[in-house]
């Protein structure tokens, strides 16, 4: 019998997640656009929200050139040192 082996499957890594802070005050909360159709619109109104109910140190916008591959290392070293809580936008 022959094996035949899917080059294109995935494994799923096991990741732990940050723990999430108990308040957005005073925190750098970044929202990032990964570049989908109508994804600026969901964060516009994120950032509506958060103005309202939260007192965040600064509301940062970022985007990725394309939704279909990763973020470019720089962007996602400038998440990393400057960002405390990070949204992500997914709209279509």
């Amino acid at each position: 019998m022959d094996e035949y082996l899917d080059p294109t499957a995935s494994v799923a890594v096991p990741r732990k997640t940050a723990p999430r802070p108990s308040s957005l005050d005073g925190k750098v909360v970044t929202l990032l656009d990964i570049s989908k159709a109508k994804g600026n619109h969901l964060l516009d109104r994120i950032e509506e929200l958060l103005r309202e109910r939260a007192r965040p140190k600064a509301i940062v916008r970022k985007k990725k050139p394309t939704f279909a591959r990763p973020a470019p290392d720089g962007l996602r070293a400038e998440l990393v040192a400057g960002t405390d809580v990070l949204i992500e936008a997914l709209a279509d």
